[in-house]
């Protein structure tokens, strides 16, 4: 009885143990899957970390990471490496005239535009708003300008934006490479930035740390001749002035031969404008503002169709939608020019209301720029006051009469009262 006692117990000792050891191995199997799939996990987040989320590129975290891996992996093989950066000029009025989620989609089409001109081994990068870095690994100085020559050239012939909009884009581009200047991503980093900003001063010509020396050495000769530089300064100021007016010429000319009427309607309505932002006491770059904005207000309906402008009968919805447009198209025309980027809001907002029931985008009171608020007065006392081919002008005392009843709900009282001021003053009021 005892043996089978014996035998019993170790039975019962036996099966405890395969129990244990069944137990043992089902739990080391559980902890491995948990430890695969919280690698993967960790992997997925950590590559989500790494990647921007608007382009589908990488981030700034990873383009350091990697300009850090990849200076150790040159000084291994001896090979050289090179980083562009490059910033999309004008960005921010992309925004302003389109719409944020526009632009996060222009950048996203730009992106995709970077990598179709690199090789599969190089790394694109978003680093911040419209800024964007490219690594180049195995590549010397001579390769990279090649590269950034091919992004210039390319985007000539390269279009963005949704619905056909053919949005034209320009860069101004840096590069820098390791080791010959610089041994560190620190210095290297400074230095990109450098000629990067020199880049942008410059009208988007590629810099690289030898033309930064250049400039600088240029400028450090010329710094010696005092009188000389004030001489350049103001050939500098008079180039400028002509520019900005020859546009200015160009523009209106262009609406001139489209429609007769805008063309006699921008010069009074820039009188006006004038005349109110003096009786403000606006400073001289805000009346610089309101003078060529009110002149260029009405560019945008070179885009719109001649039937349309013209038309002698009420415009149909669709057509109207159509007239609607025209803001937006001027703000874009006008947008690769540095000279008047500072007047695209009053173009882009002239026709919004102090209510917010006015276009292209609602806005209302304070959200409308008090340019664009005078430019919007002026612009329609004068249409007012002109014959249109879909009626007859109102008489000065008409006008003024109108432009008061929509004080509070097209324009700003504020500006409603200064106005009524201005017309008495300089306008027979009949």
């Amino acid at each position: 009885m005892s043996n089978l006692s014996y035998i019993y117990n170790l039975f019962l000792l036996i099966l405890l143990c395969v129990c244990l050891i069944f137990w043992v191995t089902y739990l080391k199997s559980k902890v491995r899957k948990l430890s695969i799939k919280l690698k993967k996990t960790e992997d997925k987040f950590l590559s989500s970390s790494l990647i921007d989320n608007i382009t589908d590129s990488y981030n700034y975290n990873y383009f350091i990471r990697r300009i850090k891996e990849d200076i150790h992996q040159s000084l291994r093989s001896n090979l050289p490496l090179s980083i562009i950066k490059l910033d999309i000029e004008l960005f921010k009025n992309i925004n302003t005239i389109y719409g944020v989620l526009e632009g996060d989609s222009i950048l996203k089409e730009f992106a995709k535009f970077l990598k179709s001109v690199i090789r599969t081994s190089d790394i694109v990068s978003r680093l911040e708003d419209d800024e964007f870095g490219i690594i180049l690994n195995c590549t010397d100085k001579i390769g990279a300008l090649i590269l950034a020559q091919r992004i210039k050239r390319n985007l000539i012939t390269s279009y963005f934006g949704k619905d056909n909009k053919h949005i034209s884009l320009q860069v101004s581009i840096g590069l820098v490479t390791f080791p010959e200047d610089g041994e560190s991503e620190i210095i290297l980093l400074s230095l990109l930035d450098n000629c990067l900003n020199a880049s942008k001063e410059n009208k988007g010509e590629i810099f690289t740390l030898e033309k930064l020396k250049e400039i600088k050495e240029t400028k450090l000769i010329n710094s010696y001749n005092i009188e000389d530089l004030k001489n350049k300064i103001e050939i500098l100021t008079s180039m400028l002035g002509k520019t900005v007016i020859e546009s200015i010429i160009a523009f209106a000319n262009t609406i001139k031969a489209k429609d007769l009427y805008t063309a006699q309607h921008t010069e009074k309505t820039s009188e006006i404008a004038l005349s109110i932002g003096e009786k403000l006491r606006l400073s001289s770059q805000q009346l610089e503002i309101i003078k060529y904005a009110s002149y260029l207000h009405d560019l945008g309906k070179v885009g719109i169709s001649e039937s349309i402008l013209k038309k002698p009968g009420k415009l149909t919805q669709e057509e109207f939608e159509e007239i609607k447009k025209h803001p937006i198209i001027g703000a874009e025309i006008i947008r690769p020019i540095h000279e008047l980027k500072a007047i695209i809001p009053a173009i882009l907002y002239h026709h919004e209301q102090f209510d917010g029931k006015g276009y292209p985008y609602g806005l209302k009171n304070n959200e409308i720029p008090l340019e664009a608020k005078i430019v919007a007065i002026a612009d329609s006392f004068q249409a007012l006051i002109s014959h249109r081919p879909y009626r007859k002008a109102y008489t000065f005392s008409e006008a003024i009469k109108i432009i008061e009843d929509e004080s509070g709900t097209h324009f700003d009282p504020f500006i409603v009262k200064t106005f009524k001021t201005v017309i008495e003053e300089f306008v027979p009021v009949d």
